[in-house]
């Protein structure tokens, strides 16, 4: 009983210090038990040496003294970080030390009127400062100043087809440097939605694959009209989430896959991108991510019950990216050629840890994840380890092989578990036309693919250094048979074996 009663005071003393006007930094009492990791070429975690750390929590339950509602999407600009009140229908601006500037939530519509939002869900600023909300419960988008001035209300599409329903439900939002509108909308698996910059409906982008196995297919073949149409099972995912990144490709977020198709992609190690979590979409709507790595870039590869549901990707330095894992708050983050570099986070009551994870954005090298549940900003900043794989992969992309070998090396030292650096190594020395040592390094990381390429070159290399030798040597016996011949017949002609009767050419 005596136990009970503990328990009991404890949870009151938590309730209220949540409740209180003490910040939320003092809701924490302990270092995250969080571990940072990678995987194995064989799917098992391996430990690795924190490529993040925990700064700090800034706490948004009230801003600009007034209490807010519920927090649902976050964009970051080269200036400000701009945050969604669902449900008070208000848009916060903060400076990138999240120090609070200002809101808006009145716009004034074309027609001189004077219109509110209605449980928005998204939001998106251009490089210019344009403003695009997903008004999700007015069914429409507004595309404003931050004044207020809407300059386009995009509404329901009436030639809106790939669904049964009625109603235009945008989510999520992007635009791309010629104005081009990309909409995410609930209830359609069609893909992407895409809008001109005057706001005419063009047609849909990116449609996620479906799952049908082969027996399902052929039986497909014999079913009538009816059974057909009876088999919703086998209809695309919808997106959950999108980005935009400088080059205008599109970052797709799928979290909505089931545990099943996941295990196979996961099993099979299936890199073909069918069933996948996120796509990267160029302006034909074809996904265009690499998935290089032993595995694709799916989130955890081990789980208990369900996997990893990716709703947002943070787009960082160096084309790396991380996603964001809001069952398990866990962050996963690949290279540009799909390889994974650590995960870290998790949910939880410590330090760093997070309740409820809706969105991540990059700020620099700095990760900023928006935690609803909690209606605070995590921000975690790079230790010495993330920083030097973060500045190898810039070094590599910029054709500076030698200070990414270097990066590379001091990643080796601080963690003899992860195998891409030496693949990194080996890339090093191969720009370099070091094949032999390059060779050297994939065979350590079990690169075949590269060991095989490098040994190519060697190949090649030595033909190019034979090759004047060999044709040199097979000119000299040529040069020698010929010359041989000649002696022979000088010498017969001398010795008077040889006599040539004029005219009829006989001897």
């Amino acid at each position: 009983m005596k136990r009970r009663k503990r328990g009991l005071a404890i949870c009151l003393a938590a309730a209220l210090l949540l409740g209180s006007g003490l910040g939320a930094e003092a809701y924490y009492t302990e270092e995250s038990s969080s571990s940072t990791y990678i995987y194995s070429k064989w799917g098992f975690q391996l430990a690795s040496p924190d490529a993040y750390e925990y700064s700090r929590m800034v706490d948004l339950r009230t801003i600009d003294g007034a209490a807010i509602g519920r927090l649902a999407d976050m964009c970051v600009t080269d200036e400000h970080v701009y945050l969604l009140d669902t449900s008070l229908g208000i848009i916060y601006r903060f400076d990138h030390q999240m120090k609070y500037i200002d809101s808006l939530k009145e716009f004034k519509m074309p027609d001189g009127s004077v219109s509110t939002l209605k449980k928005p869900e998204g939001i998106f600023i251009s490089a210019n400062g344009t403003l695009y909300i997903a008004d999700t419960e007015n069914s429409r988008v507004l595309v404003s100043d931050w004044k207020g001035n809407v300059s386009l209300e995009v509404l329901k599409p009436e030639n809106l087809v790939g669904t049964k329903l009625e109603s235009f439900l945008p989510t999520r939002v992007v635009a791309d440097s010629a104005g081009r509108i990309n909409v995410v909308a609930r209830n359609i698996n069609s893909g992407l939605m895409q809008f001109s910059s005057e706001g005419y409906f063009t047609g849909y982008t990116g449609a996620p694959s479906v799952s049908v196995d082969p027996f399902t297919k052929f039986l497909r073949k014999f079913y009538t009209d009816a059974q057909r149409a009876a088999m919703t099972t086998y209809v695309p995912t919808e997106y959950n989430n999108i980005k935009i990144d400088e080059n205008n490709f599109i970052w797709g977020t799928i979290s909505a896959l089931a545990a099943a198709d996941m295990v196979n992609v996961v099993s099979s190690q299936d890199t073909s991108g069918k069933i996948t979590p996120i796509k990267k979409l160029n302006m034909k709507g074809s996904d265009v991510l690499a998935r290089n790595g032993d595995y694709p870039p799916v989130g955890d590869l081990q789980w208990s019950s369900n996997p990893s549901r990716i709703v947002d990707v943070g787009l960082g330095p160096n084309d790396i990216y991380s996603m964001l894992d809001s069952s398990l708050g866990r962050i996963f983050t690949y290279n540009n050629n799909g390889i994974m570099l650590y995960t870290f986070g998790g949910n939880g009551t410590a330090k760093g840890e997070t309740q409820t994870p809706i969105a991540i954005d990059y700020i620099g090298n700095n990760i900023f994840v928006l935690d609803s549940g909690l209606s605070c900003m995590m921000i975690f900043e790079p230790t010495l380890y993330g920083q030097l794989l973060i500045d190898a992969e810039g070094y590599y992309q910029d054709g500076n092989y030698e200070q990414a070998n270097a990066c590379w090396k001091q990643v080796t030292e601080l963690n003899s578990n992860f195998s891409y650096p030496y693949v990194g190594l080996g890339n090093a020395e191969y720009n370099n036309g070091n094949y032999k040592e390059a060779m050297d390094y994939y065979e350590f990381a079990e690169d075949r693919t590269s060991y095989s390429n490098a040994k190519e070159k060697i190949r090649k290399d030595n033909m190019s250094v034979s090759f004047p030798y060999i044709v040199g040597g097979i000119l000299i016996l040529i040069a020698l048979f010929i010359g041989k011949g000649i002696f022979i017949r000088v010498r017969r002609y001398v010795k008077g074996e040889l006599v040539t009767y004029g005219g009829d050419g006989e001897e």
